[in-house]
């Protein structure tokens, strides 16, 4: 009697088997799952598990760069914060212009913008996983002298980070102007 046929006939037969075991040749063979096989599902789990911890860890990391790199650019200008934390490859995407590639020339590009312009964002959100993360958040670009300083612009903004060398380095940013402050 086949292997398949023989299990259908003890079931219908009201043969119970035994947990762990199959039916070869008529009769039960029991199964077990060797220490080293159980072992390495328990490592995996337990892995993926502090790999969630350590991308959170990431994440808030990445967030707080975010966030000092936009204070920088209020502190220094947008120029110059972006040559401090961008790498040198990095690529800036304006609205409505062609893509900026590298640094120097994204500095380059950025310093047409006059001195009493600012730009300062918000991040809404971002997560790191690894040596790769994204931001995004909200901008306001403002103008008009340090002391009345007249909002010129809102918009929406998506940055993407690479880990170098322990430091998250911004290597794309892109930006869209929306009609308002939600973004």
């Amino acid at each position: 009697i086949s292997v398949l046929r023989r299990a259908t006939l003890c079931q219908i037969a009201g043969a119970v088997q035994p947990a762990n075991t199959i039916v070869k040749s008529g009769a039960y063979v029991k199964v077990q799952f060797p220490f080293g096989l159980t072992l390495c599902v328990a490592m995996l789990v337990c892995g993926c598990q502090s790999r969630t911890a350590t991308d959170a860890a990431a994440s808030a990391e990445l967030l707080q760069a975010d966030q000092a790199f936009s204070a920088d650019s209020v502190q220094q200008g947008f120029a110059a914060a972006f040559r401090s934390h961008a790498l040198d490859d990095a690529v800036f995407l304006p609205q409505g212009g062609a893509a900026v590639h590298g640094a120097a020339q994204i500095a380059g590009y950025l310093g047409q913008v006059p001195d009493d312009t600012h730009i300062s964002w918000t991040p809404q959100g971002g997560e790191a996983s690894g040596k790769l993360g994204y931001t995004w958040g909200i901008y306001t670009l403002s103008g008009g002298g340090k002391h009345d300083q007249a909002t010129l612009a809102y918009g929406k903004y998506l940055s993407a980070w690479k880990r170098r060398d322990g430091h998250w380095k911004l290597a794309a940013m892109m930006t869209n102007q929306s009609p308002g402050p939600a973004g």
